[in-house]
């Protein structure tokens, strides 16, 4: 069997593309569960002085900007695979994970 020819670079467009949707599919799905981090998040200045704690303001402001940060790369994702450029989709779709790891390293590092 013989395969079918496919145009120069169409390759990397569909795995930006594969790639585009599923880690935005979960992203879309992580934010019913930010908002309930969220809601809670106030508690984190519970602690006499936690106000002026940096490492807190960092974790606070971490978590309260996930959602824009979620559908500034969303949008800037399909912007970049619109005009070709499939290498930036990837750099784009990894801010997300990016600040879910930054969560996650506070907290490890950090939390009592």
């Amino acid at each position: 069997m013989s395969t079918l020819p496919t145009a120069p670079g169409s390759k990397g467009k569909n795995t930006a593309l594969i790639l585009s949707v599923v880690f935005q599919s979960l992203y879309l799905l992580s934010l019913p569960v930010w908002y309930f981090v969220s809601m809670f998040s106030v508690m984190l200045f519970d602690a006499p002085g936690s106000e002026t704690n940096w490492v807190i303001l960092l974790f606070y402001y971490t978590i309260k900007s996930y959602p824009f940060i979620v559908l500034s790369a969303i949008v800037l994702t399909w912007i970049m695979y619109k005009k070709g450029s499939y290498k930036w989709t990837y750099l784009v779709n990894a801010i997300p994970i990016l600040i879910m790891i930054l969560c996650i390293g506070l907290m490890a590092v950090f939390g009592d």
